[in-house]
């Protein structure tokens, strides 16, 4: 029996913020816009079907840039016998801060997996005594992603929405694929501790009834490990931080 768990995230939501795929069709108004724009200032003499194919040729790309990032399937959940990490590996360690999250089994409420089309969607509830990292507020986070529609290579991706938690309950979302609720369930059910309830439910309305209603946040403090197995060098949760 292997003592951790590892699978594939289906999404964007790895790697990059929530909403970010919205971008996509707002470049493709300005560019086509653009198009269009040209096309007028030249007094007819851009023809219709040169016009036409390049608009035809954004939409194109656009789609398949769409249903690339929606079928993307990179290695962002792991669980062992000390917690689940949330996040992609990667080698900018200022960057690790913000691109990972690491629970701690101590700080789990609950785990409720629903079978969806492709993929399982596991919710993690915090507990009552689990310090988490914020969630932006909606301002920041629109600011953000107008930011980067302006500058997109310039401003980067921001806090990818697989580590940003939810905040009423505390907790976290991911989508799992090449697996199914069971063997997740049982694989999950072998490396949390009894305390730490696992459970299957077959829609999303159940796991409304079985999730906790919302509750006052704890304190605040980096949401991650410091090193690559996703535990702390003692042992034990990051120190919290003074709000």
């Amino acid at each position: 029996m292997d003592d951790f768990v590892t699978c594939l995230v289906r999404g964007p939501a790895s790697r990059y913020p929530r909403g970010y795929v919205w971008l996509l069709p707002a470049w493709f108004l300005i560019l086509s816009g653009g198009v269009a724009l040209i096309g007028e200032r030249l007094d007819g003499q851009l023809p219709l079907w040169l016009g036409a194919s390049e608009i035809g040729g954004l939409l194109l790309a656009m789609s398949t840039v769409v249903c690339v990032l929606l079928t993307a399937r990179r290695v962002a959940f792991r669980a062992d016998g000390t917690g689940i990490l949330l996040g992609t590996r990667t080698i900018r360690k200022r960057r690790l801060k913000r691109r990972r999250a690491y629970l701690p089994w101590a700080d789990v409420a609950q785990v409720t997996l629903v079978p969806r089309r492709y993929t399982v969607l596991a919710d993690i509830v915090l507990g009552p005594t689990a310090v988490w990292v914020a969630p932006p507020s909606r301002r920041a986070q629109a600011a953000l992603l107008f930011a980067a529609l302006l500058w997109p290579f310039g401003v980067g991706r921001g806090t990818p929405a697989l580590t940003m938690s939810r905040q009423r309950p505390p907790g976290y979302r991911v989508r799992i694929c090449e697996m199914t609720a069971g063997q997740l369930r049982l694989a999950l059910h072998e490396l949390a501790p009894e305390a730490v309830p696992v459970r299957v439910v077959n829609s999303m309305s159940a796991l409304r009834v079985v999730t906790p209603r919302s509750r006052r946040p704890g304190m605040l403090r980096p949401g991650w490990p410091p090193n690559s197995l996703g535990q702390p060098p003692s042992g034990q949760p990051p120190a919290p931080m003074r709000p």
